[in-house]
């Protein structure tokens, strides 16, 4: 089906409600600067004061197309960077985000939810996405830090009420460094006396997982030198075995997560571990309500 014909399915009919409209573009990231070839490599959906991506995360026809002149890690994290940048412009979007990465126009679309609405435009447009079905990494969907935050705050509001205000960070926070002036951290969940970080771990790749969870590690170790916090945690998601990620993919991936677990939790830093978000946010919402008894 075609992207027109896509859109205008995507038009509820005469007596039917779409339970979520906005407006979908492709993100497009130039490969060779020389030809200056633009491929898609996501898909944006805006609606209602939200913004939610997807990127690529299957780089088999990549592989194909540039072979070992694409270093498919880098590319990897490159792109979920570019996805936490958007989602951080919080809808005001210019057409261009750098050089090499632009946004196509934005056009109406509708359905039953967010995730339906934005699945349906990436498999048409992303074409470099598009991977065997017999693979069982072609049912593996990432599922971002960011996402997973916006995800978990509203359950933390759900779980501990008005307090819950008083922890969340929805900014970066400015932390100030004996004798050398601010830094700017990423706490996500912050008090007085204790502070937390939200990470998933749910990526095909095991360099974006090792990268978040390094800066989620250096941001706490800064604030709690820095700060009269007593008390650190790192909330992470972490993929099952039904997730989707083929054996070889999943133990490597466990084998960096668990490394990596396994020393903040040896420097002080309290982990908590789940596979659902319900599951991670109801764990979350324990600690913190044992952190302030």
């Amino acid at each position: 089906m075609s992207v027109h014909s896509k859109i205008l399915e995507s038009i509820p009919s005469s007596g039917e409600e779409a339970l979520v409209d906005g407006k979908w573009r492709p993100i497009s990231l130039c490969f060779d600067e020389i030809a200056r070839e633009y491929l898609n490599v996501g898909v944006i959906f805006e609606h209602g004061g939200k913004v939610d991506v997807r990127m690529l995360d299957s780089f088999e026809r990549i592989k194909c197309l540039y072979d070992k002149t694409v270093d498919i890690d880098s590319l990897s994290y490159y792109l979920h960077d570019i996805e936490d940048s958007i989602v951080r412009f919080n809808g005001e979007l210019p057409d261009t985000l750098s050089d090499t990465i632009r946004l196509g126009q934005p056009l109406y679309a509708s359905g039953r939810d967010a995730d339906s609405v934005i699945d349906s435009f990436f498999y048409d447009v992303v074409t470099l996405g598009r991977i065997n079905s017999k693979s069982r990494d072609a049912s593996f969907r990432y599922r971002s830090t960011q996402k997973l935050r916006t995800l978990m705050f509203e359950l933390i509001k759900d779980g501990m009420g008005l307090s819950a205000s008083r922890i969340i960070q929805e900014k970066k926070f400015n932390l100030r460094i004996k004798d050398s002036g601010f830094i700017e951290i990423d706490i996500p969940l912050m008090s007085g006396k204790a502070a937390g970080s939200i990470v998933s771990a749910w990526y095909k790749s095991p360099m974006v997982v090792e990268n978040n969870l390094l800066q989620a590690s250096s941001d706490l170790f800064l604030l709690k030198s820095n700060s009269d916090i007593g008390k650190v945690s790192l909330s992470i998601l972490v993929p099952d075995i039904d997730s989707g990620l083929s054996s070889r993919d999943y133990k490597k991936l466990m084998d960096l997560t668990s490394r990596q677990l396994d020393r903040m939790d040896r420097a002080g830093i309290e982990i908590i571990d789940a596979h659902t978000v319900d599951g991670l946010s109801k764990k979350t919402v324990s600690w913190w309500e044992d952190v302030a008894a």
